[in-house]
């Protein structure tokens, strides 16, 4: 990790110098445009470039930035333009600090993202930085953890990685901030632009505080998560409150559902924030899948069921897991997992991936495929 960099140039009398030659542009990075999808429950922003410079192309990013814990949950880096991809750490790491409260006057603890994004395809055409407007190279996307029901407005704080003054590189000691490079080499200067926080410009704790800059509604209406429709989407299904439902909320079922099967017929459910789905009726409640897989539980993320009884899909890519690929912390109280019958031999029903918990209590059971 490096601070930014800054040079001084030492001009002979009577002997011209370029000095330009040895200038390093300045690249100013900021989040933009905020977008909340009502079907996904997702928050993104855009991440612009400016350049000081003409005809420069970014080559690679260390990602870094804070976001308060309590209010957002990440879940990555997409939308990649021109060639831009994620790598290594690709996922990005997530780690949770107290450090959030006094350092940026948060409600809760912050979130430190650290990834890292490069042109991978160097086929691609170039993407310049402009000099007068703002160029998107991709996006970051989060979960909604939290915000006040009775007000639509939604302004939370993303606070990317950079002192007031660049040459102090990033917030936690040895920290280089989000370093750049451009293609064909060369230094970069880093500048920032915050997202809905604004610096004390002090230099000590707390270096600033949350502002209400830029608004989204976030209004979908009233988020029905009491299931009482078996069908596989549409008002009052298990689909729609999960899509509806907020990171922490726990879903139910109504009592007409008890014996019923919910069959899972178009698409994966891809938990991206915390849900406790419960049930506590008899005859008990199936979810049943025909189609490959069934759960995703994405990385940084709990979801707890109790008393269900659940039917993988069939074959999942890569034996990715037929009833649930788990990235994060899945549980299971009084839950049975059953095969599909069309599901081939040697797949697996729950695959727990790198860094993942799996646990289970009271009456569970788990079919061999």
């Amino acid at each position: 990790m490096f601070p930014a960099r800054s040079y001084a140039t030492t001009i002979s009398a009577g002997v011209p110098t370029d000095v330009s030659a040895v200038v390093d542009p300045i690249i100013t990075v900021r989040f933009a445009n905020p977008q909340f999808s009502c079907s996904s429950y997702e928050y993104c922003l855009d991440v612009e470039f400016q350049s000081d410079t003409p005809n420069k192309e970014l080559f690679g990013m260390n990602v870094r930035f804070f976001l308060d814990d309590r209010i957002l949950e990440f879940v990555n880096l997409r939308g990649f333009q021109g060639g831009y991809g994620a790598v290594t750490p690709n996922p990005a790491n997530v780690n949770y600090s107290t450090a959030g409260i006094p350092w940026f006057n948060f409600t809760d603890g912050a979130d430190y993202i650290n990834g890292a994004i490069q042109k991978v395809n160097t086929t691609a055409p170039a993407i310049y930085i402009s000099t007068s407007s703002w160029t998107k190279l991709y996006q970051a996307c989060f979960t909604v953890d939290y915000h006040n029901g009775s007000e639509t407005n939604f302004w939370p704080s993303v606070v990317w990685d950079l002192e007031v003054d660049p040459a102090d590189g990033g917030f936690p000691p040895g920290s280089g901030g989000p370093v750049m490079t451009v293609v064909g080499g060369g230094n970069v200067i880093e500048h920032v632009n915050q997202f809905n926080w604004e610096y004390s410009g002090n230099g000590l704790a707390p270096y600033g505080q949350p502002v209400q800059e830029s608004t989204i509604s976030i209004d979908c209406g009233t988020c029905n998560k009491v299931v009482t429709s078996n069908a596989d989407a549409g008002a009052n299904t298990f689909r729609a409150a999960c899509q509806c439902a907020y990171s922490g909320d726990t879903i139910t079922f109504g009592t007409g559902m008890a014996g019923a099967t919910i069959n899972i017929t178009s698409s994966r459910f891809i938990l991206s924030k915390k849900l406790f789905i419960h049930s506590s009726l008899s005859p008990r409640v199936k979810i049943t899948s025909q189609i490959a897989g069934l759960f995703d539980i994405n990385p940084n993320n709990t979801v707890e069921f109790k008393d269900l009884d659940i039917t993988s899909g069939i074959t999942v890519a890569e034996n990715g897991g037929a009833a649930f690929k788990n990235e994060g912390v899945l549980k299971f109280i009084n839950v049975k997992v059953f095969k599909n019958a069309n599901l081939p031999t040697g797949q697996y029903l729950i695959r727990n991936k790198k860094d993942s918990q799996f646990s289970s209590v009271g009456n569970c059971f788990i079919e061999i495929p």
